[in-house]
């Protein structure tokens, strides 16, 4: 139970880029995006769209692939 509730409970920077992404199609491995893509597609702030990609990354929503010294995004799950 308080598993679901830590899901639901973050902060409005993180639903942009969440479902800026969703909209983006960014759901699959070969699909993925850069961080500079990712703040260019949420219109957060580089540090703020940094922040919630962590956030993201913590709550086992958002995966990252390493490729040639870049690292890209991608959406594992599609509901916060």
């Amino acid at each position: 139970m308080v598993i679901n509730l830590l899901m639901f409970m973050v902060s409005p920077q993180v639903e942009k880029l969440f479902n800026s992404l969703i909209r983006g199609g960014i759901v699959s491995e070969d699909k993925a995006v850069s961080a500079e893509k990712a703040t260019s597609l949420s219109k957060l702030p580089k540090a703020q769209c940094m922040n919630a990609i962590q956030e993201l990354k913590k709550t086992g929503v958002l995966k990252d692939k390493r490729k040639n010294n870049s690292v890209y995004y991608y959406l594992i799950k599609t509901s916060l």
